[in-house]
C-alpha cells in the first residue's frame, strides 16, 4: 500500500507521528489501513521519493499532488484522500 504525504519537519518525526497514529487507532487512513486484519505498525516503510529546495508549504503542496497524480496513489483504490480536499480549493 503507497501514501505520498509531504513534510518540513523531520523524517524522523513525521515517521514518529504515523507510528502514533497506528497506536492510537486514530480515524485517518494510514492507521485504518495498519490496523486491518493481516497488518500492524511494524510493516509500515517509508521511503523519500524526492527532497525540495524550495521550503514553501504552496511549493510542497504541489509536488506532492503531482507525485499523488504520477503513482495513483488517491482514494478509494489507496491511501492519499488530500488530493479530494485540494482539488476543490485555489491550489488548482
Amino acid at each position: 500500500m503507497v501514501y505520498v504525504g509531504e513534510t518540513s519537519r523531520s523524517l524522523k518525526e513525521r515517521a514518529k507521528e504515523h507510528e502514533a497514529d497506528v497506536q492510537l487507532r486514530r480515524d485517518k487512513p494510514i492507521p485504518e489501513h495498519f490496523n486491518g486484519a493481516g497488518h500492524g505498525g511494524q510493516n509500515m516503510g517509508i521511503s523519500v521519493l524526492t527532497q525540495l529546495r524550495d521550503s514553501s508549504r504552496y511549493y510542497r503542496l504541489i509536488k506532492e499532488l503531482d507525485i499523488i497524480k504520477k503513482f495513483e496513489t488517491q482514494s478509494p483504490k489507496l491511501l492519499n484522500t488530500k488530493i479530494k480536499k485540494l482539488s476543490s480549493k485555489k491550489y488548482l
